[in-house]
């Protein structure tokens, strides 16, 4: 997903997930206070700037009941003006359903052209890695402690429609900044996450938190029609 700056050049912004041949979904917080002609969507490569297929966005429909500040509901669609054309380079994402199971520890996978570091630069090619399910009472448990140090207070709780995942107590992998809106795939193609928010970036206590898409698939299955 590449934005319009103020100098008037386009650059990667967010990441999303193509679900249909016109439809992208991805995070509400990326879209918040947008219009629809300042964003593009680029299919079809790996790199954050160059190849691919550029489309243009008709309409930005955040869920109704999104809160920025709480980061709940931080789930979006995207509708292309066109239909992408399908090939072996773009491909359609399957949603998880509202009883997909995912057992806490299931391997899960994170793609994205945001930085390695929190104070490090976005990468120009696509990366991806490896993380775990987290168990949510375990996330939850470590970012009320978080809450409670000075200047967090008004951090976001984890709740039953977030999705933790990383690799606890060890770090080192992680999503990071301008991965926001992009997939935790699961299976390859199934698509169980949408990257939401964290505590810097493969902190060792703190997993990254993702919109948990079953806990939408009803919602996501009435907007794309």
């Amino acid at each position: 997903m590449r934005t319009l700056s103020w100098g008037g050049w386009w650059y990667q912004a967010c990441g999303g997930s193509l679900i249909t041949s016109k439809v992208v979904l991805s995070a509400a917080h990326c879209y918040y206070g947008a219009l629809p002609s300042a964003w593009r969507v680029v299919l079809g490569s790996t790199m954050s700037s160059s190849g691919g297929y550029t489309y243009k966005v008709s309409q930005l429909i955040l869920h109704e009941n999104y809160i920025a500040a709480l980061q709940l509901n931080d789930i979006a669609i995207v509708k292309l003006q066109v239909s992408a054309i399908m090939s072996s380079r773009v491909g359609r994402a399957r949603i998880a359903g509202s009883s997909y199971n995912l057992p806490d520890g299931t391997t899960v996978n994170a793609v994205g052209w945001g930085t390695t570091s929190s104070e490090g630069r976005p990468s120009e090619q696509l990366r991806d890695v490896h993380l775990k399910v987290i168990n949510r009472n375990i996330c939850a448990e470590r970012y009320a402690a978080l809450k409670k140090q000075p200047g967090y207070e008004d951090w976001p709780d984890i709740t039953v429609t977030m999705l933790c995942a990383g690799v606890l107590d060890e770090g080192g992998k992680d999503t990071c900044q301008g991965d926001s809106g992009g997939p935790l795939l699961h299976k390859k193609d199934i698509l169980v996450g949408i990257t939401s928010w964290g505590y810097t970036c493969a902190h060792p206590r703190f997993p990254g938190v993702n919109t948990r898409v079953s806990s939408y698939s009803n919602w996501i299955l009435t907007h794309v029609k």
